[in-house]
């Protein structure tokens, strides 16, 4: 069974997106793992940017509880599960009937590929309540302003939340600081608010604003493939960000969620 990794937080703009479509590539061109990913916002970021590995199949089909979806097979390095237009018709469903039929589809998905990667939308429905009830890890992006910290909190109180009633093997892979200006004090200031009260979750690595990330998504390809001075320090930050995920993420051995970190 292939790891099933959920990209998740409760507010928006924190690079949820570009961080799953990122990481997904580099399972896929520097691990040489296969990889489904699965697009569940209705903003279909992800869908857009790796739409050159489409397989047709819509991702609301995923929670189609009538009867067995065709699912793609590992085949290929990186297979898309594009979000569409229908997305946002699931919130309306009967969650008792759609989420098993997700975490059963899924589940298939990872007989067959080394990862499943889940974006989510940036608010707690029914959606994400099934991602994470499918998921073994969840990551959760952060930009280090003040609505952003308490998002994380949220979000924490989300995962812990799941995995104490529905999903017990589901584990916080790790807090990712994302969009890091190093000459910001109130960024600065927040970072060693995370610090002080989340510091086991954190990934002890940060991601600068760097211009060749959104660069190269626009171009359809991981920012490492950019010939570009920006985008080797950029690449350098994601790999050892994606290096320390993937160690917690293998070993299923993060940090214990029983901690109320927000109390």
């Amino acid at each position: 069974m292939g790891n099933v990794v959920v990209f998740g937080n409760q507010k928006g703009g924190v690079g949820k997106s570009t961080l799953a479509v990122l990481y997904a590539w580099w399972l896929a061109e520097m691990q040489r793992r296969s990889v489904c990913v699965i697009d569940l916002d209705t903003q279909a970021n992800s869908s857009k940017s790796l739409r050159q590995f489409t397989t047709g199949l819509e991702a609301s089909r995923l929670f189609d509880q009538a009867a067995p979806t065709p699912l793609p097979t590992g085949g290929r390095a990186v297979s898309l599960v594009a979000s569409s237009r229908c997305m946002a018709d699931v919130e309306l469903a009967r969650p008792e009937l759609v989420i098993p039929a997700f975490r059963r589809s899924v589940t298939r998905l990872a007989q067959d590929f080394d990862a499943v990667v889940i974006d989510t939308p940036p608010a707690l429905g029914l959606r994400m309540s099934a991602a994470l009830i499918a998921a073994t890890a969840a990551v959760c992006p952060i930009e280090l302003e003040e609505y952003s910290i308490d998002g994380v909190t949220d979000m924490l109180k989300t995962i812990f939340g799941v995995r104490q009633r529905h999903n017990p093997q589901l584990r916080l892979a790790g807090i990712v600081l994302n969009r890091f200006n190093p000459r910001s004090l109130r960024q600065k200031a927040a970072m060693q608010e995370l610090a002080e009260n989340f510091r086991e979750f954190v990934i002890p690595a940060r991601i600068s604003i760097r211009s060749a990330i959104p660069e190269a998504l626009a171009e359809e390809m991981p920012v490492w493939r950019l010939p570009k001075t920006a985008a080797r320090e950029a690449s350098a930050e994601l790999m050892r960000v994606f290096e320390l995920l993937q160690q917690r993420i293998d070993c299923s051995c993060g940090p214990a969620p029983e901690r109320e970190v927000w109390a």
